[in-house]
């Protein structure tokens, strides 16, 4: 899907007028921050749009009063936008009127792309790498260096990472146990443990949520990377439609298809296992209570993908309410609220302090006890707004290929070839 600059029907926009849900404060200053705010002077009232739901806006209200309650002065109002559809929408409608704009917004970093451009995203590098101790971030490095990329454009720290995953191994601890199977670490194992449920069971032994995840991560284990520069034609690229098309065809592999994820064939025992969210857990316990065990592993992969959204600050905001929402950010980033928010939601811990702390890696949860090799080499999507668009085309090419397995890949790559390029041109 590719961000468009147009504005929405005019009755969108017009909801968003009439629901006054911009920022509130001191005044608005369009302009980015140099010299923050160190400290808050009056009550201050900031808005944040989020599109959490169940235990996970559960969880983000409890952070979120236990903030207000050790800073009086700042009032956080949490609006849920219901979905992020519903939240890109609004987004985009209200970055036409950027006083409709909230303090800070939930959103993927390929969403504020025209935004940033805009000069509407306040850089927060002067508050995060600020002098002052009422500020500075108490240990930017201690945040996974592949979510602190993925907030980083041009030198500049735009976003602060919050709900994050990362794919993981979900297999069928019984079936392992039975066969004598040994987990998977590397593609090649993968194929061959597939292979060995397939012989055995009759079923696919694997399978992968997503199929662009899926050729982003085959292509950083064999050296390329998913981007702009990237031929499709490439050796590394045809060796990734070929491995999955070639799965497809002699059995071992799978798609989700129309059960639109892999955790219900994977509960229903007709997958071995999969590569999905770490934040899927919850689906997977439930697929799996009675019928049988089942374990999480490190993504069979040199490198694993992050997922998931951050958190932006608007520079409509006033100085006083970009302080607020800026130590807003940092504390449900701390690594306290870090380990509660990784316990009670399934996202991964944004913070490695907390991820091998003892009070999670000791939780009741798969994904604890390997989340730290797990995250070890975490890749993202290019902070580009033509990068949906370039996905969607590779995973449409992809879908084609394994259609038809028998087709050819060489081919199917030449004709996606000008049409990944083009998606690239701004």
């Amino acid at each position: 899907m590719r961000i468009r600059r147009t504005l929405l029907p005019a009755v969108l926009a017009a909801t968003l007028a009439l629901a006054g849900c911009g920022s509130t404060g001191s005044g608005q200053d369009t302009t980015s921050e140099a010299t923050p705010d160190t400290t808050i002077t009056g009550n201050v009232t900031i808005t944040f749009w989020h599109g959490m739901t169940g235990d996970q806006e559960k969880t983000l209200q409890q952070i979120t009063d236990a903030f207000m309650k050790e800073n009086p002065k700042i009032t956080v109002k949490l609006q849920n936008q219901s979905s992020y559809d519903g939240l890109q929408q609004k987004l985009t409608a209200a970055q036409q009127s950027p006083k409709n704009l909230p303090t800070i917004t939930q959103a993927y970093s390929s969403w504020m792309i025209n935004a940033i451009d805009d000069d509407l995203v306040v850089d927060q590098t002067p508050y995060i790498e600020s002098k002052d101790q009422n500020l500075k971030f108490d240990n930017w490095d201690d945040v996974l260096e592949g979510l602190r990329k993925s907030v980083t454009l041009d030198g500049k720290i735009y976003g602060m990472p919050f709900n994050k995953s990362t794919e993981v191994l979900w297999y069928n601890k019984d079936m392992f146990d039975e066969l004598g199977l040994k987990v998977p670490t590397s593609f090649e194992e993968l194929e061959t443990t597939a292979k060995a449920i397939h012989d055995a069971k009759g079923i696919p032994g694997a399978g992968f949520d997503s199929l662009q995840n899926f050729y982003s991560v085959y292509l950083s284990d064999h050296g390329s990377e998913f981007g702009k520069d990237l031929d499709v034609t490439s050796k590394a690229s045809q060796d990734a439609f070929t491995y999955y098309q070639d799965g497809v065809r002699d059995g071992w592999l799978r798609t989700a298809g129309t059960d639109q994820y892999m955790s219900a064939p994977f509960a229903s025992e007709k997958v071995g296992m999969y590569i999905g969210s770490s934040a899927g857990e919850s689906f997977v316990k439930e697929g799996a209570a009675g019928k049988f065990t089942y374990a999480a592993a490190p993504e069979p992969s040199k490198h694993a993908i992050q997922q998931g959204t951050d958190i932006y600050m608007f520079t409509s905001a006033s100085s006083q309410q970009r302080t607020a929402a800026y130590l807003y950010e940092k504390y449900l980033t701390g690594k306290d609220n870090q380990i509660t928010w990784g316990v009670q939601t399934g996202y991964i811990p944004i913070r490695t302090s907390a991820i091998t702390d003892s009070k999670y890696t000791s939780a009741d949860t798969a994904i604890a006890p390997i989340l730290a090799d797990a995250t070890r080499n975490l890749i993202a999507a290019p902070i580009k707004p033509s990068s949906e668009q370039a996905t969607t085309d590779v995973e449409k090419s992809l879908e084609a290929v394994l259609a038809d397995p028998n087709s050819s890949v060489k081919d199917a790559l030449a004709k996606l070839k000008p049409i990944f390029e083009s998606d690239w041109q701004e």
